[in-house]
């Protein structure tokens, strides 16, 4: 698969069935129930919309969801990668760094000046992943209480 197979677009309220797809077959349902409504939540939060699917041959096998905000981090304003994933089918073809490039590039078409995203600690795949797109550890530090 070339990226000129690639189609990398906005996400629209129509992707979300296939957004929930490919999430369920990543990690299974394993997902709190209101998480489907968060999907279309952050179409109606924000626009211009960042959020970005990636479709081969017409069919949505990919997606960036995330949402502008930092100021309740005491940070300045920036893009935050909530979720993304990639049909497992599809992985290790470079769908994930051309949905961080279009990501990158929206925010730099509305002039947002810095794009974050989390990672669990011990995640080193997905942590290896955003170093290979060139991001740096932040300066945010989870606190944790367990009830």
């Amino acid at each position: 698969m070339t990226e000129a197979q690639v189609t990398i677009r906005r996400m629209e309220p129509r992707d979300e069935k296939y957004v929930i797809a490919i999430d369920q077959k990543i990690v299974g349902a394993e997902r709190a129930e209101s998480w489907p409504q968060r999907v279309f939540a952050y179409l109606e939060r924000y626009y211009p919309p960042i959020s970005h699917v990636a479709e081969v041959q017409g069919r949505v096998v990919g997606f960036i969801i995330g949402d502008v905000r930092g100021w309740e981090y005491g940070m300045p304003s920036g893009a935050w990668i909530d979720i993304m994933g990639v049909d497992p089918d599809y992985q290790g073809r470079g769908l994930g760094r051309q949905l961080i490039a279009a990501f990158v590039q929206q925010c730099r078409e509305q002039k947002i000046r810095s794009v974050h995203a989390w990672t669990r600690d011990g995640d080193d795949r997905l942590q290896r992943f955003f170093s290979s797109q060139d991001f740096r550890r932040g300066n945010l530090v989870e606190y944790a209480l367990e009830v």
